[in-house]
């Protein structure tokens, strides 16, 4: 994505990524402290989570928010940004033509490893990683964003198959998202329907949730268990030639323009309550410009 960023965009050029991960190394204080070090003048916090959660997006936005609060709590961010550094946002990108595109073509590739004559059966299960209960009754856009990505692969394959759209990796006894895809999986080849493709709609990259949780535990192993003639797994994004021209342009798009921060970005679910997530939005506001201090302020 870089070296098409230097070809395309050379006026802000050169460009450099750095990974931040929430429970990873690099973590998201490592990765900023090398923004530091580097003396970076612009830095985009372009969250690779297609679709918005507070669980996933505004998690990391909000450690990037604490980073900054420990380290310069007395230098508020302005229009030069925190610590002189001027920030930007690209927060989601659920319906982005390129996205959908790569998902789609990905997916027909997988229908060919059925058998040619259940292809048009076969059940698309796009599965997400599912949040708790309460966090939707938040206001959170998640399952919203999720079904507008399924809806325009969908459109962009001609409807050819039935789908849903499922929920993956639970844990704990509160309430969830639902249908999980296991209990999914169950009730369609109970039901006769034995031919299943899983689609993780919400991930860019393959992990322990696609390669064991949908290869392993769901396709091979419970596939096995409920009878099913074969549970296929459409591939993740990865380094498809298509997907990183999807990420290029949203980020060529968005330094073009000269965006700084969507004003869903902005706005906390109707029901929150947690202070870190509006004073985190409140933060990335001044430090992107959005609105200056004294605006805040008052």
């Amino acid at each position: 994505m870089c070296k098409e960023l230097d070809r395309i965009c050379p006026e802000s050029a050169p460009h450099k990524s750095y990974n931040a991960f929430r429970y990873a190394q690099p973590s998201t204080e490592q990765a900023l402290q090398e923004v530091e070090e580097d003396g970076v003048s612009h830095v985009v916090a372009f969250s690779q989570y297609p679709q918005y959660s507070c669980t996933t997006t505004g998690s990391s936005m909000n450690a990037i928010y604490r980073y900054y609060q420990k380290n310069f709590p007395i230098q508020p961010p302005g229009p030069r940004g925190a610590n002189g550094v001027r920030w930007s946002v690209i927060d989601r990108w659920p319906t982005h033509p390129l996205l959908i595109k790569t998902f789609a073509d990905n997916i027909r590739k997988e229908l060919l490893n059925f058998p040619e004559n259940v292809r048009k059966k076969v059940v698309l299960l796009f599965s997400a990683h599912s949040v708790p209960q309460y966090v939707m009754n938040r206001g959170d856009p998640y399952p919203a964003e999720i079904g507008a990505t399924a809806q325009l692969v969908m459109q962009e394959l001609g409807w050819c198959n039935p789908y849903r759209v499922v929920w993956q990796s639970k844990v704990g006894p509160l309430p969830w998202l639902e249908p999980g895809t296991e209990q999914t999986i169950k009730a369609l080849v109970k039901r006769g329907q034995k031919n299943l493709m899983l689609i993780p709609i919400a991930f860019v990259n393959d992990h322990i949730e696609t390669l064991h949780e949908l290869d392993i535990e769901y396709a091979e192993e419970l596939g096995k268990e409920v009878g099913a003639e074969r549970i296929g797994r459409c591939a993740a994004p990865n380094d498809d030639p298509t997907f990183i021209a999807c990420i290029t342009d949203i980020v060529a798009t968005h330094l073009k323009s000269g965006e700084k921060v969507k004003p869903q970005m902005l706005m906390t679910c109707p029901m929150c309550t947690e202070q870190t997530c509006k004073h985190a939005k409140m933060w990335f506001a001044k430090a992107t410009g959005a609105i200056n201090p004294v605006e805040a302020a008052t």
